[in-house]
């Protein structure tokens, strides 16, 4: 159930801007060069563990990021951002409980 409200989340993504999202999963990281910046997402599975869906986080400054494989829950505003002429989406103003 979880995956897929996290699938509607991404194929519909209007519908959930200002809202605020708490999911659990594994914590990952990804580079970016061009932009010179670091990634952080919250990866759920499905049931079946087969697929998965991440949706990125932005702690407030200053707060250290968990290492990646790290299970947490995270709770942040849903927003979007442009950057490099492509609009992005992520959880803005964010929690996280290990």
């Amino acid at each position: 159930m979880v995956y897929s409200e996290v699938y509607n989340i991404m194929t519909d993504p209007e519908a959930y801007i200002g809202k605020t999202i708490r999911m659990e999963g594994e914590c990952l990281s990804a580079y970016y060069a061009p932009t010179k910046t670091t990634y952080y997402s919250v990866i759920i599975q499905d049931a079946t563990a087969c697929c998965a869906q991440g949706i990125e986080y932005v702690l407030p400054d200053g707060q250290a990021y968990p290492p990646d494989g790290d299970c947490a829950t995270v709770t942040g505003r849903f927003e979007s951002y442009d950057e490099e002429g492509t609009v992005w989406y992520h959880l803005v103003d964010a929690s996280l409980e290990t």
